[in-house]
Protein backbone atom coordinates (compact mmCIF):
# COMPACT_ATOMS: atom_id res chain seq x y z
CA UNK A 1 0.00 0.00 0.00
CA UNK A 2 1.72 3.35 -1.04
CA UNK A 3 1.66 6.55 1.37
CA UNK A 4 -1.33 8.27 0.15
CA UNK A 5 -3.42 5.73 0.44
CA UNK A 6 -1.94 4.51 3.78
CA UNK A 7 -2.69 8.17 5.34
CA UNK A 8 -6.26 8.11 3.64
CA UNK A 9 -6.95 4.92 5.54
CA UNK A 10 -5.45 6.38 8.82
CA UNK A 11 -7.30 9.08 8.36
CA UNK A 12 -10.95 7.46 8.00
CA UNK A 13 -10.59 4.78 10.12
CA UNK A 14 -9.77 7.99 12.94
CA UNK A 15 -13.08 10.05 11.84
CA UNK A 16 -15.53 6.63 12.06
CA UNK A 17 -13.87 5.30 15.15
CA UNK A 18 -14.39 7.90 17.23
CA UNK A 19 -17.68 8.93 15.83
CA UNK A 20 -18.68 5.19 16.66
CA UNK A 21 -16.85 5.34 20.31
CA UNK A 22 -18.54 8.72 20.85
CA UNK A 23 -22.09 7.66 20.15
CA UNK A 24 -21.70 4.12 21.97
CA UNK A 25 -20.57 6.31 25.11
CA UNK A 26 -23.32 8.64 25.02
CA UNK A 27 -26.27 6.59 26.78
CA UNK A 28 -23.41 5.34 29.87
CA UNK A 29 -22.08 9.07 30.19
CA UNK A 30 -26.02 9.94 30.78
CA UNK A 31 -26.53 6.95 33.18
CA UNK A 32 -23.19 8.44 35.16
CA UNK A 33 -24.74 11.52 35.01
CA UNK A 34 -27.91 10.11 36.66
CA UNK A 35 -26.09 8.22 39.41
CA UNK A 36 -23.57 11.24 40.45
CA UNK A 37 -26.62 13.95 39.99
CA UNK A 38 -24.37 15.83 37.58
CA UNK A 39 -27.28 17.88 35.56
CA UNK A 40 -27.04 21.43 34.92
CA UNK A 41 -30.23 23.68 34.38
CA UNK A 42 -30.63 25.66 30.56
CA UNK A 43 -31.14 28.60 31.81
CA UNK A 44 -31.91 30.28 28.57
CA UNK A 45 -35.16 27.96 27.98
CA UNK A 46 -38.20 29.39 29.95
CA UNK A 47 -39.29 25.37 30.99
CA UNK A 48 -35.73 25.57 32.56
CA UNK A 49 -34.96 21.82 31.72
CA UNK A 50 -32.26 19.62 33.79
CA UNK A 51 -29.82 18.56 30.82
CA UNK A 52 -26.69 16.21 31.62
CA UNK A 53 -23.77 18.41 31.92
CA UNK A 54 -20.62 16.09 31.51
CA UNK A 55 -21.24 15.15 27.77
CA UNK A 56 -17.98 16.05 26.87
CA UNK A 57 -17.02 12.85 28.57
CA UNK A 58 -17.80 10.90 25.37
CA UNK A 59 -15.50 13.03 23.59
CA UNK A 60 -12.35 12.68 25.60
CA UNK A 61 -12.84 9.07 26.00
CA UNK A 62 -14.02 8.38 22.34
CA UNK A 63 -11.12 10.78 21.03
CA UNK A 64 -8.26 8.85 23.27
CA UNK A 65 -9.34 5.92 22.37
CA UNK A 66 -9.74 6.08 19.13
CA UNK A 67 -6.28 7.78 18.63
CA UNK A 68 -4.69 4.90 21.07
CA UNK A 69 -5.76 2.33 18.76
CA UNK A 70 -5.24 3.84 15.48
CA UNK A 71 -1.62 5.13 16.58
CA UNK A 72 -0.98 1.37 17.62
CA UNK A 73 -2.42 -0.54 13.96
CA UNK A 74 -0.85 2.19 11.78
CA UNK A 75 2.45 2.48 13.80
CA UNK A 76 2.05 6.21 14.79
CA UNK A 77 3.18 5.76 18.22
CA UNK A 78 5.69 8.52 19.25
CA UNK A 79 6.36 11.23 21.91
CA UNK A 80 4.36 13.61 20.22
CA UNK A 81 1.06 11.08 20.54
CA UNK A 82 1.92 10.28 24.07
CA UNK A 83 2.25 14.03 24.80
CA UNK A 84 -1.17 14.67 23.06
CA UNK A 85 -2.87 12.07 25.26
CA UNK A 86 -1.05 13.26 28.47
CA UNK A 87 -1.53 16.71 28.27
CA UNK A 88 -5.46 16.15 26.74
CA UNK A 89 -6.30 13.96 29.56
CA UNK A 90 -4.78 16.22 32.21
CA UNK A 91 -6.88 19.21 30.83
CA UNK A 92 -9.87 16.60 30.92
CA UNK A 93 -9.38 15.72 34.64
CA UNK A 94 -9.38 19.63 35.52
CA UNK A 95 -12.74 20.72 33.83
CA UNK A 96 -13.94 16.60 35.05
CA UNK A 97 -13.02 18.00 38.39
CA UNK A 98 -14.85 21.39 38.60
CA UNK A 99 -18.15 19.58 37.27
CA UNK A 100 -18.04 17.91 39.95
CA UNK A 101 -16.52 20.57 42.38
CA UNK A 102 -16.08 24.18 41.19
CA UNK A 103 -12.54 25.18 41.48
CA UNK A 104 -10.96 28.39 43.07
CA UNK A 105 -10.98 31.00 39.98
CA UNK A 106 -7.09 31.39 40.24
CA UNK A 107 -6.41 27.67 40.68
CA UNK A 108 -8.13 26.67 37.23
CA UNK A 109 -5.68 28.57 34.84
CA UNK A 110 -2.67 27.38 36.89
CA UNK A 111 -3.75 23.63 36.84
CA UNK A 112 -4.37 23.82 32.59
CA UNK A 113 -0.99 25.37 32.84
CA UNK A 114 0.53 22.33 34.37
CA UNK A 115 -1.69 20.08 31.88
CA UNK A 116 0.42 21.67 29.05
CA UNK A 117 4.36 20.71 30.77
CA UNK A 118 4.00 17.25 29.27
CA UNK A 119 4.32 18.62 25.70
CA UNK A 120 7.69 20.68 27.23
CA UNK A 121 9.01 17.48 29.23
CA UNK A 122 8.39 15.15 25.79
CA UNK A 123 9.83 17.56 23.20
CA UNK A 124 6.86 17.41 21.52
CA UNK A 125 6.75 21.21 20.02
CA UNK A 126 9.68 22.67 17.57
CA UNK A 127 10.82 26.17 19.03
CA UNK A 128 11.03 27.70 15.92
CA UNK A 129 7.77 28.75 15.12
CA UNK A 130 6.62 30.43 11.53
CA UNK A 131 5.49 34.03 12.43
CA UNK A 132 3.43 35.80 9.70
CA UNK A 133 6.13 38.30 7.17
CA UNK A 134 9.27 36.99 9.14
CA UNK A 135 9.47 33.84 8.90
CA UNK A 136 10.73 30.95 11.46
CA UNK A 137 12.11 32.63 14.76
CA UNK A 138 14.25 30.31 16.91
CA UNK A 139 13.01 31.03 20.19
CA UNK A 140 14.31 28.12 21.90
CA UNK A 141 14.11 29.29 25.49
CA UNK A 142 10.90 31.17 25.63
CA UNK A 143 8.80 28.59 23.56
CA UNK A 144 8.85 26.31 26.32
CA UNK A 145 7.36 29.00 28.82
CA UNK A 146 5.07 29.84 26.25
CA UNK A 147 3.42 26.29 26.03
CA UNK A 148 1.56 26.19 28.98
CA UNK A 149 0.60 30.03 29.06
CA UNK A 150 -0.62 28.94 25.73
CA UNK A 151 -2.86 26.01 27.12
CA UNK A 152 -3.90 28.08 29.70
CA UNK A 153 -5.30 31.12 27.28
CA UNK A 154 -6.51 28.51 24.76
CA UNK A 155 -8.32 26.04 26.73
CA UNK A 156 -10.22 28.94 29.15
CA UNK A 157 -11.12 30.49 25.53
CA UNK A 158 -12.95 27.66 24.30
CA UNK A 159 -14.61 27.15 27.59
CA UNK A 160 -16.12 30.39 27.42
CA UNK A 161 -17.58 29.65 24.55
CA UNK A 162 -19.68 27.69 26.00
CA UNK A 163 -22.60 29.57 26.79
CA UNK A 164 -25.43 28.40 24.11
CA UNK A 165 -26.65 24.96 22.92
CA UNK A 166 -23.71 23.98 20.70
CA UNK A 167 -22.00 27.23 20.85
CA UNK A 168 -19.06 25.79 21.95
CA UNK A 169 -19.42 22.33 19.79
CA UNK A 170 -20.47 24.31 16.00
CA UNK A 171 -17.11 26.80 16.55
CA UNK A 172 -14.76 23.94 17.65
CA UNK A 173 -15.78 22.28 14.70
CA UNK A 174 -14.53 25.55 12.10
CA UNK A 175 -11.88 25.97 14.01
CA UNK A 176 -10.55 21.69 13.95
CA UNK A 177 -11.54 21.67 10.52
CA UNK A 178 -9.23 24.70 9.66
CA UNK A 179 -6.14 23.17 11.45
CA UNK A 180 -7.20 19.89 9.95
CA UNK A 181 -7.22 21.56 6.26
CA UNK A 182 -3.93 23.19 7.17
CA UNK A 183 -1.98 20.59 8.33
CA UNK A 184 -3.39 18.23 5.24
CA UNK A 185 -2.31 20.60 2.49
CA UNK A 186 1.40 20.85 4.32
CA UNK A 187 1.44 17.25 4.47
CA UNK A 188 1.78 16.90 8.13
CA UNK A 189 -0.34 13.70 8.71
CA UNK A 190 0.23 13.12 12.49
CA UNK A 191 -1.44 16.48 13.56
CA UNK A 192 -4.15 15.96 10.77
CA UNK A 193 -4.65 13.03 12.36
CA UNK A 194 -5.37 13.96 15.73
CA UNK A 195 -7.56 16.42 13.96
CA UNK A 196 -9.59 13.96 12.38
CA UNK A 197 -10.11 12.01 15.46
CA UNK A 198 -11.67 14.94 17.24
CA UNK A 199 -13.32 16.07 14.16
CA UNK A 200 -15.18 12.62 14.27
CA UNK A 201 -16.36 12.69 17.94
CA UNK A 202 -17.19 16.66 17.57
CA UNK A 203 -19.59 15.76 14.97
CA UNK A 204 -21.92 12.91 17.13
CA UNK A 205 -21.31 14.86 20.22
CA UNK A 206 -22.76 18.28 18.21
CA UNK A 207 -25.84 15.94 17.17
CA UNK A 208 -26.68 15.72 20.83
CA UNK A 209 -25.65 19.33 22.13
CA UNK A 210 -27.32 21.58 18.97
CA UNK A 211 -31.20 22.97 20.24
CA UNK A 212 -32.42 21.73 22.33
CA UNK A 213 -29.18 20.43 23.71
CA UNK A 214 -29.53 16.52 25.13
CA UNK A 215 -26.23 17.22 26.59
CA UNK A 216 -23.63 19.98 27.82
CA UNK A 217 -19.97 19.48 27.05
CA UNK A 218 -19.54 20.56 30.65
CA UNK A 219 -16.02 21.90 31.26
CA UNK A 220 -14.54 18.24 30.73
CA UNK A 221 -15.44 18.68 27.36
CA UNK A 222 -14.46 22.29 26.59
CA UNK A 223 -11.40 22.36 28.37
CA UNK A 224 -10.39 18.87 26.77
CA UNK A 225 -11.07 20.54 23.09
CA UNK A 226 -8.79 23.51 23.83
CA UNK A 227 -6.60 21.49 24.84
CA UNK A 228 -6.61 19.30 21.84
CA UNK A 229 -6.49 22.58 19.93
CA UNK A 230 -3.30 23.94 21.23
CA UNK A 231 -1.99 20.47 21.75
CA UNK A 232 -2.36 19.94 17.54
CA UNK A 233 -1.08 23.21 16.41
CA UNK A 234 2.23 23.19 19.10
CA UNK A 235 2.74 19.19 17.17
CA UNK A 236 2.03 20.69 13.81
CA UNK A 237 3.78 24.59 13.83
CA UNK A 238 0.77 26.15 13.56
CA UNK A 239 -0.04 27.82 16.15
CA UNK A 240 -0.19 31.05 14.42
CA UNK A 241 -3.17 29.75 12.47
CA UNK A 242 -4.69 28.40 15.34
CA UNK A 243 -5.12 31.62 17.49
CA UNK A 244 -6.57 33.59 14.78
CA UNK A 245 -8.98 30.73 14.01
CA UNK A 246 -9.60 31.16 17.64
CA UNK A 247 -9.62 35.06 17.87
CA UNK A 248 -13.45 35.06 18.58
CA UNK A 249 -13.11 32.61 21.66
CA UNK A 250 -10.02 34.29 22.41
CA UNK A 251 -12.25 37.86 22.18
CA UNK A 252 -14.43 36.46 24.20
CA UNK A 253 -12.67 35.38 27.00
CA UNK A 254 -10.54 38.43 27.75
CA UNK A 255 -13.99 40.66 27.55
CA UNK A 256 -14.96 38.59 30.46
CA UNK A 257 -12.28 38.42 32.22
CA UNK A 258 -11.75 42.92 31.93
CA UNK A 259 -15.56 43.09 32.39
CA UNK A 260 -15.55 40.86 35.46
CA UNK A 261 -12.29 42.81 37.19
CA UNK A 262 -10.17 39.27 37.44
CA UNK A 263 -10.94 35.67 37.27
CA UNK A 264 -14.29 35.28 38.90
CA UNK A 265 -16.83 31.91 38.94
CA UNK A 266 -19.85 32.01 36.62
CA UNK A 267 -21.53 31.34 39.96
CA UNK A 268 -20.81 34.27 41.28
CA UNK A 269 -22.20 36.83 38.77
CA UNK A 270 -24.03 39.43 40.35
CA UNK A 271 -25.84 39.70 37.00
CA UNK A 272 -26.47 37.58 33.81
CA UNK A 273 -25.29 38.81 30.44
CA UNK A 274 -28.27 38.48 28.54
CA UNK A 275 -32.05 38.21 29.68
CA UNK A 276 -34.43 35.11 28.27
CA UNK A 277 -37.98 36.74 27.56
CA UNK A 278 -40.48 34.82 25.23
CA UNK A 279 -37.47 32.55 23.57
CA UNK A 280 -35.38 35.44 22.70
CA UNK A 281 -31.83 36.63 23.96
CA UNK A 282 -31.57 40.05 25.07
CA UNK A 283 -28.40 41.84 26.16
CA UNK A 284 -28.25 43.58 29.76
CA UNK A 285 -27.51 46.50 29.41
CA UNK A 286 -26.16 46.75 33.94
CA UNK A 287 -22.52 47.93 33.71
CA UNK A 288 -22.60 45.06 35.97
CA UNK A 289 -22.92 41.98 33.87
CA UNK A 290 -19.99 40.57 31.96
CA UNK A 291 -19.16 41.21 28.62
CA UNK A 292 -19.30 38.44 26.09
CA UNK A 293 -19.44 38.01 22.90
CA UNK A 294 -23.66 37.07 22.84
CA UNK A 295 -24.58 40.24 24.85
CA UNK A 296 -22.53 42.51 22.34
CA UNK A 297 -24.44 40.63 19.51
CA UNK A 298 -27.98 40.81 21.06
CA UNK A 299 -27.18 44.59 21.68
CA UNK A 300 -28.99 46.12 18.75
CA UNK A 301 -32.27 43.50 18.39
CA UNK A 302 -33.06 39.79 20.43
CA UNK A 303 -32.08 37.16 18.94
CA UNK A 304 -33.67 33.62 19.47
CA UNK A 305 -30.74 31.09 20.53
CA UNK A 306 -30.67 29.30 17.21
CA UNK A 307 -29.63 32.71 15.65
CA UNK A 308 -26.88 33.29 18.41
CA UNK A 309 -25.42 30.48 17.65
CA UNK A 310 -25.75 30.48 14.22
CA UNK A 311 -23.85 34.49 14.07
CA UNK A 312 -20.99 32.91 16.16
CA UNK A 313 -20.74 30.14 13.65
CA UNK A 314 -20.25 32.50 11.04
CA UNK A 315 -18.03 34.81 13.16
CA UNK A 316 -15.71 32.21 13.52
CA UNK A 317 -15.45 30.82 9.53
CA UNK A 318 -14.73 34.51 8.83
CA UNK A 319 -11.27 33.92 11.27
CA UNK A 320 -11.04 30.60 9.89
CA UNK A 321 -10.43 31.56 6.77
CA UNK A 322 -8.45 34.53 7.87
CA UNK A 323 -6.16 32.03 9.48
CA UNK A 324 -5.72 30.04 6.36
CA UNK A 325 -5.26 33.14 4.54
CA UNK A 326 -2.51 33.88 6.72
CA UNK A 327 -1.17 30.77 6.94
CA UNK A 328 -0.53 30.32 2.70
CA UNK A 329 0.18 33.86 2.12
CA UNK A 330 1.89 35.65 4.73
CA UNK A 331 3.66 32.79 6.45
CA UNK A 332 7.06 32.40 4.89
Amino acid sequence: MNDNMSTILLLLTSFILSAILSYVLMPLVKSLARKVNLFGIDVHKSWRPLVPKIGGLSVFIGVTTSVMITSFLFNMVDNRVLAFIISTGLAAIVGLWEDFRELNPILKPVLLALAGLPIVFMGAYYPYPNLPFVGKRMLTILYPILVPIAFTIVTNAINSMDVLNGSMTFTSIVATSTIFLINLMKYNVLPAYLCISLLGSLAVFAYYNKYPAKFFPGNVGSLYVGACLISIAIIGSVEIALLIAILPQITNEFHIIYSMRGFRSAKNLLERPVFVENGMLSANPSKKAPLTLVRMLTSRCSLSENEAVKMLVIISTISAALALITEFFFIK
